[in-house]
């Protein structure tokens, strides 16, 4: 088999990456077997403001604004829906947290975000003495259902392969790249966490953050909105909800043990109703140092490219990271300076 681009790892950001190209009429193989990429632990939000500290995330504006338009057009591609309306609210802990939010409601840049009126209550099972505030025009990336229909069509004509990237089955020559019998001009490397195996681009200042997410039940909670305490916990349907996630930098070996008790705490300490556990998952979120995203060419064997470390916020920004990428390799248009790795030296 011949095609224009090989992508290796379909997480968001090959997921992205794939549907740029096939826009403009260029075939893809996918190459993916990845447990641990980030997706699986995504919560799929869409919220251009950082609640910890009531800021606008770098870029966001533009991000929001492209990532509408990408999901659009995504969903006609499909035939599936790939975002929902979703309320997201910050649960206020003290006076200070409050006073912080209205004066970031006058900020010009946030004031569209930021509803300026606090809201008492939300559910039963949460309250706050505080109150609630509300982050406007946000919602959900439908992320499985977007993989499953991609994952579908790709194999349909035989271009998925469900394994693991093996290097010792990538053959390079100075005009092409040739994996396992399908040849391509370009290969992309999306796989996330995994490229710090990667012999060609593991020098990049990728770090590994392991997020873990508790899948709960409850019949009395009865919450149609996303919240954000120390953790957020949103609705998945059917008295189901998604709590997290952890932030794990250093990988012990009880790292799984300790993570899931302080979920536990922590969601102990927000709802007040019971619940049972249904789920613990884990995945690893491929980070920069720097948080801003890897894109680019490799500096030696011109038909390898990269396209990494969409972080926290890879429903937002992967659509926009794609489509420079995507200007880089069909235009040979310079990429944003605080996305290209030439920024690494």
């Amino acid at each position: 088999m011949e095609v224009d681009y090989i992508i290796v790892g379909f997480g968001i950001a090959g997921m992205s990456m794939a549907f740029q190209l096939e826009k403009e009429g260029k075939s893809v193989f996918i190459v993916d077997g990845n447990e641990t990429k980030a997706s699986i632990v995504a919560a799929g939000l869409y919220n251009p403001v950082i609640l910890k500290r009531f800021t606008l995330a770098w870029d966001a504006e533009k991000q929001m604004q492209y990532a509408e338009n990408f999901y659009d057009e995504l969903s006609q591609y499909l035939g599936v829906q790939t975002t929902k309306s979703l309320s997201v609210f910050r649960k206020f802990n003290n006076p200070q947290e409050q006073n912080k939010w209205f004066s970031r409601t006058d900020n010009p840049q946030l004031k569209k975000y930021l509803a300026p009126t606090l809201t008492n209550s939300l559910s039963l099972g949460i309250t706050s003495e505080f109150k609630f505030g509300e982050v406007k025009l946000t919602g959900k990336v439908l992320i499985s259902d977007i993989f499953n229909a991609y994952k579908k069509l790709l194999e349909k004509s035989n271009r998925f392969l469900n394994e693991e990237f093996d290097f010792d089955q990538l053959d390079v020559s100075n005009s092409a790249v040739n994996y396992n019998g399908v040849k391509s001009k370009n290969i992309i490397f999306c796989e996330g966490y995994k490229m710090l195996q990667n012999p060609y681009f593991n020098e990049l200042p990728l770090v590994g953050n392991k997020g873990s997410y508790l899948i709960v039940e409850s019949q009395e909670l009865d919450l149609q909105v996303a919240v954000k305490s120390y953790y957020f916990i949103i609705p998945l349907g059917a008295n189901k909800y998604k709590f997290g996630a952890t932030y794990g930098h250093r990988f012990k070996e009880n790292h799984d043990v300790l993570a899931k008790k302080e979920l536990v705490e922590r969601l102990n300490d927000l709802i007040n109703v019971p619940y049972t556990i249904l789920d613990f998952i884990v995945g690893v979120r491929p980070t920069v140092v720097d948080r801003r995203p890897l894109l680019g060419q490799h500096k030696q064997f011109k038909q390898m490219y990269v396209m990494n470390g969409m972080g926290t916020r890879g429903v937002l920004l992967a659509p926009t990271a794609s489509f420079h990428q995507k200007e880089l390799l069909l235009h040979n248009n310079d990429l944003p300076a605080e996305m290209d790795i030439k920024r690494f030296g």
